[in-house]
């Protein structure tokens, strides 16, 4: 019986380390936006103080991720969106948006070190940014175009390469 509570423990832990996707397993995934609507007005700062304001998303053909480091499904996003960005960083016409939610810059510049990130990120330690988009989950990945509407996204993992999601993102042309 003794050897059941401690099966139970451990197995519980696992699934509170392992499970970062949903927020709450008692609550439904609600999207605020989705694909074909207008990207809300929000604004967040990175760790220099610099605003990224929704409006800059006009006329370029964005990339938006929400992410958390600890959440292991980000972890997983999160190089290919390192691809991503080594090879549009360049163009004039690309902008990449990758928010941390809920974290300090602290943490997050520790993760971008340890894993030589040389992309941008910003920061929504209250999460004002991330809850006019959905309740829960993350990761979320959004492709806006130029006239700031989603044109695609993904909600807790990416099936896609990194070669694959520069092409829906260039197929904005």
């Amino acid at each position: 019986m003794h050897i059941n509570k401690i099966f139970l423990y451990i197995f519980s832990l696992s699934l509170l380390l392992f499970s970062c996707i949903k927020d709450d397993e008692s609550e439904a995934v609600i999207n605020y936006v989705n694909v074909n609507d207008q990207v809300p007005s929000f604004a967040v700062e990175d760790t220099a103080g610099n605003t990224f304001n929704s409006k800059h998303f006009l006329d370029k053909q964005s990339l938006l991720v929400f992410f958390g480091t600890y959440c292991s499904d980000c972890q997983k996003v999160l190089p290919v969106v390192e691809e991503v960005w080594k090879e549009l960083k360049d163009d004039p016409k690309f902008l990449l948006v990758t928010i941390s939610r809920e974290e300090s810059a602290e943490t997050v510049s520790r993760y971008w070190k340890d894993n030589r990130f040389t992309m941008p990120f910003y920061l929504d330690p209250k999460r004002s940014a991330f809850e006019l988009f959905a309740n829960n989950t993350i990761p979320r990945i959004y492709i806006i175009g130029p006239d700031t509407k989603v044109v695609w996204m993904s909600v807790e993992s990416l099936d896609l390469s990194a070669k694959e999601l520069i092409q829906k993102i260039k197929g904005l042309k």
